[in-house]
C-alpha cells in the first residue's frame, strides 16, 4: 500500500510540475499583441474560407453563411458569401457597398471611422495598432487546437470615449482565436450591445497571394440600382 501512495503522490507531483510548467509558459497580453503587430507588418493580403454564424437574440435563432473572405493590408476587405444566398460586402478604407446580386441592388455606405476600424477588421492589418488604444484587452483561454498549437483567446472591450465605443457602432465585445505561429484571427465573435452575435471561422488560409487592388474596387453592374446611405452620427469623419 506504501508503495502504491508513492507512486500516485509521484504521478500527482509531475502533474502539478507540468501544469505549473504550462501555465509559466503562456504569454501576456502584451506579448499576444506584440506578435500580432510584427505578423501583420509582413503581412500584405490573404484569402480563406468563412463560416458564419449569426445570432439573433430577440428571435433566438441563428442563420448560416458561408464563402469566401478577402484581406488586404492594411484595411481593405471582402466577404463573398455564396450560402445560402449571394451577397458581397466589400470595404474599401471608408468605402462600402453591400451587393445583393440577384435584387439587382447594392447599398452603398461611407463610414468614415478613425483609420478605417470596424469590427470585420480587428487582429488583421492595420487595426492591430489600434487594439490598445480602443480596447481593453485581456486573455480569457488559452487551448490546444489539433495540431497541438496554442491558441489564445482575446477579449476586447471598446473603451469609453474611442470610435469603438461609438453608440452608432453598438459593439459590446470582440473575442478573437488567435494561433500561437500565425498570429492573426482564424476565429471571431462580435458582441453586439442588443444581444446579437456574428460568428467568423476562417479556414484553408492562402498568404500573400498579391491580390490587385481592383478586387477590392466595387463597380456595380448594369441594372444595377444603388442605394446611397449618409454616415450615420457617432461615428468619426
Amino acid at each position: 500500500m506504501t508503495r502504491v501512495l508513492k507512486i500516485l503522490s509521484a504521478a500527482c507531483l509531475t502533474a502539478l510540475i507540468c501544469l505549473q510548467a504550462a501555465a509559466g509558459s503562456q504569454l501576456t497580453v502584451d506579448r499576444v499583441l506584440e506578435n500580432m503587430e510584427n505578423t501583420s507588418t509582413r503581412l500584405v493580403d490573404l484569402q480563406a474560407d468563412f463560416l458564419q454564424t449569426k445570432v439573433m437574440a430577440l428571435f433566438d435563432e441563428s442563420i448560416v453563411s458561408k464563402g469566401k473572405f478577402y484581406f488586404r493590408n492594411p484595411d481593405k476587405l471582402i466577404l463573398d458569401t455564396v450560402s445560402p444566398e449571394h451577397q458581397q460586402l466589400i470595404i474599401n478604407h471608408n468605402k462600402v457597398w453591400l451587393h445583393y446580386p440577384e435584387m439587382k441592388q447594392v447599398h452603398k455606405l461611407s463610414l468614415q471611422q478613425t483609420k478605417g476600424l470596424n469590427a470585420l477588421f480587428v487582429g488583421f492589418g492595420g487595426s492591430v495598432r489600434d487594439i490598445r488604444s480602443q480596447f481593453e484587452v485581456e486573455i480569457t483561454g488559452v487551448e490546444k487546437d489539433p495540431q497541438g498549437g496554442t491558441v489564445y483567446t482575446l477579449s476586447l472591450k471598446p473603451i469609453e470615449g474611442t470610435p469603438a465605443a461609438s453608440p452608432a457602432l453598438g459593439l459590446k465585445k470582440v473575442l478573437l482565436s488567435v494561433p500561437e505561429g500565425r498570429w492573426y484571427p482564424v476565429r471571431s465573435e462580435i458582441v453586439q450591445s442588443n444581444g446579437d452575435r456574428s460568428i467568423y471561422e476562417y479556414s484553408n488560409h492562402r498568404l500573400n497571394l498579391k491580390l490587385s487592388e481592383a478586387r477590392f474596387t466595387f463597380s456595380p453592374p448594369a441594372g444595377t440600382e444603388v442605394i446611397t446611405h449618409q454616415s450615420p452620427k457617432g461615428v468619426s469623419e
